[in-house]
């Protein structure tokens, strides 16, 4: 009777130890999620470094119309009502946070929500030695005495078509996206990512919601 006494307090002291060390783990584990969350400097830093970066070429069709001024400057002697021209591009899209204000929480369901201002080309490079105007290279405009405005011209005109190139904006969204998920996910918190007041759809991110070995079985496995 005594032996079996003190079997059963050596099971319950055990099991108290084992209690409070899962309780423990458990507390530990809560801490360093709400770090994570409470994080703002580090969350910016994430966001604002996942740039996708762009080279590509812009084609537009101008009439005299959309912007004479450019028009005249791009059209020198040719004799034509519309101009077709391209332009080399170099383009870096991402959510920029230098002047804007995000938002990071956990929701009553304990997911983190993070709420980022709209994706934008946060810097932008024309190639003026790529352009051609209707089929005929025309880099020496840049050489006349109207190169500094036709450069200045074609700045304004071009990048606002640049900035809201649908695929590109996608692009950076996807790269903040992703971003976020490798911050938090591997952390075991839930998350749902909102940019210009738009739920992103989650990918498939191996280190975030697929384990290694899952992605290395997908691809040798297709």
């Amino acid at each position: 009777m005594k032996k079996g006494k003190i079997i059963l307090l050596v099971v319950l002291v055990m099991a108290a130890i084992a209690g409070a060390g899962f309780f423990g783990l458990k507390y530990g584990v809560g801490l360093m999620q709400n770090g994570l969350v409470a994080n703002y400097p580090t969350v910016k830093n994430i966001v604002h470094g996942a740039a996708t970066e762009f080279d590509s070429t812009a084609t537009i069709t101008l009439t005299k119309a959309d912007d004479e001024a450019l028009f005249d400057y791009l059209k020198g002697d040719l004799k034509s009502d519309t101009l077709q021209f391209s332009i080399p591009y170099y383009g870096r899209y991402a959510v920029d946070l230098s002047f804007r204000n995000f938002r990071v929480f956990k929701n009553e369901e304990e997911a983190v929500e993070v709420w980022l201002p709209a994706c934008v080309l946060r810097y932008c490079e024309l190639k003026f030695d790529g352009l051609v105007v209707n089929g005929k290279p025309s880099a020496a405009l840049f050489k006349s005495d109207s190169g500094t405005d036709i450069r200045t011209k074609l700045y304004a005109y071009l990048i606002p078509v640049i900035e809201n190139n649908k695929a590109n904006q996608k692009a950076g969204k996807l790269a903040a996206t992703k971003a976020l998920m490798l911050y938090f996910m591997p952390y075991k918190l839930d998350l749902k990512v909102y940019i210009a007041n738009q739920q992103q759809t989650l990918p498939v991110v191996p280190g975030a919601n697929q384990t290694v070995d899952e992605a290395i079985k997908e691809a040798f496995n297709p």
